[in-house]
């Protein structure tokens, strides 16, 4: 037994936003002190990658569906301080041969790139990563310029940036797991569900957001939003025939729960 897909589900939340892309959404980083989602989307039959800035607050794009001058071997890797970084992969037989990228978040103008380089994370204004040009090297670069910083002067910075809105993020839970096995007796004996394999849950401001799937053929996804009081304020269905589960299925971010519908609608909701 599960979510029948005749059921009319529930939509108690007041709708904020929904865009539809040509292309799967496949990536999404935030520059929360800009109020600002990136936005990766890939194309598959057209081989092409796009890429968009959504201001969640207003649901406008500073810019929208750009493609960079490579059109497929390059990926959104991680933004900050009004800089977006780039993978781009250079030898399409070896992905390990990556080189970084980095463009203004406000105009997307390209400011610096380095052809050996692969990103492991920003630290201020610090961007650690490793090169592989004489075996393997950490390296890093300063997030402005781009340039080298010496190993004496490169100690972690703490981020100056106080971050404007709260990104929160679920918990995932697998079968078999204590939480996965308490949630699953709750949807079943409150609201005749039947999660399978695993789960997020995330309680926010009064609320109960669960991501659960069912099986129907292949693994189905919905989305449930709870009041602390157990009545039902969305269930909405995410995807279906999927073969896998998926992480990170919702967020919530400025005081709306985000998530993405059949792989290419952005859609938001006021919680």
């Amino acid at each position: 037994m599960g979510c029948s897909p005749t059921k009319k589900l529930i939509q108690k939340l007041k709708y904020k936003f929904s865009h539809t892309f040509n292309g799967i959404i496949w990536n999404t980083v935030v520059l929360p002190e800009e109020e600002t989602m990136l936005i990766e989307v890939r194309n598959h039959e057209q081989r092409q990658v796009m890429f968009s800035a959504w201001q969640y607050v207003q649901d406008t794009f500073r810019w929208e569906d750009v493609m960079l001058e490579e059109p497929w071997w390059i990926n959104l890797n991680a933004a900050a301080h009004g800089i977006i970084l780039f993978t781009i992969y250079l030898d399409t037989s070896n992905p390990d041969k990556k080189g970084i990228l980095a463009y203004s978040a406000s105009d997307l103008k390209l400011l610096w790139w380095n052809n050996d380089f692969s990103i492991s994370s920003i630290e201020g204004s610090n961007v650690l990563g490793i090169s592989t040009k004489m075996g393997t090297k950490d390296v890093v670069l300063d997030l402005l310029s781009g340039k080298e910083i010496p190993s004496t002067q490169s100690a972690p910075q703490p981020s100056s940036v106080k971050l404007a809105d709260p990104f929160l993020k679920p918990s995932l839970y697998y079968e078999g797991t204590a939480h996965f096995s308490t949630v699953k007796t709750f949807l079943e004996s409150r609201l005749n569900l039947m999660p399978v394999v695993a789960l997020e849950y995330l309680e926010h401001d009064s609320k109960i957001l669960i991501s659960y799937y069912t099986k129907e053929n292949d693994l189905a996804n919905y989305l449930l939003v709870l009041s602390h009081a157990g009545e039902t304020l969305l269930h909405e269905k995410l995807d279906e025939s999927l073969k896998g589960i998926g992480q990170d299925t919702f967020f919530i971010l400025s005081g709306c729960v985000i998530f993405v519908k059949n792989k290419r609608e952005l859609i938001s909701y006021f919680l």
